[in-house]
């Protein structure tokens, strides 16, 4: 579902249960994994949250930690050094699912380092320091997939539309 690059040249994935057209479904739970390209080895795999389907995205922050949801709706930070959980929580009581659909791109990096997050009712700031999403913008159509930043912007589709965010100066 999602990989980023780990500083240590190594692959962090994440899993779905969720089978392909026409497939069935073989796994009760999502894993976390950690691949090695060099040796073509499995190093390490854990369900390491609970009741977990599958993981929209992933995105690598400071100081190698790395930013997911579960289920459109579970934020966490994982310590890949440590294999540990660090933050955890539903959003969608107070912000909604993220976006969603076939390559979510929930998270979108800009120049200076910042990093937003893209839900189905806006676009959320992520305060890598307090394990935070903040609300900066509301959408006026419920956010399909994404996501993208170009010339100050932030590009995000809705069904055949296509619709921008202006960043603050």
């Amino acid at each position: 579902m999602s990989l980023v690059a780990l500083p240590d040249g190594t692959i962090l994935g994440v899993s779905t249960v969720a089978p392909g057209t026409g497939g069935e479904r073989k796994a009760e739970q999502a894993e976390l994994y950690i691949f090695d390209l060099k040796t073509k080895k499995l190093l390490w795999h854990e369900r390491v949250l609970p009741n977990v389907y599958g993981y929209t995205d992933m995105c690598l922050g400071k100081n190698g930690l790395v930013f997911g949801f579960a289920d459109s709706r579970r934020f966490f930070v994982f310590d890949p050094r440590t294999k540990k959980i660090l933050h955890q929580e539903d959003i969608s009581s107070t912000l909604g699912a993220t976006s969603g659909g076939q390559g979510p791109r929930v998270f979108v990096r800009v120049p200076d380092g910042t990093i937003y997050v893209l839900l189905s009712r806006g676009i959320a700031r992520l305060d890598q320091e307090k394990f935070s999403l903040t609300m900066v913008a509301r959408s006026p159509v419920p956010i399909g997939v994404g996501g993208d930043y170009c010339d100050g912007r932030i590009f995000f589709a809705r069904g055949s539309h296509l619709y921008s965010y202006k960043l603050p100066e």
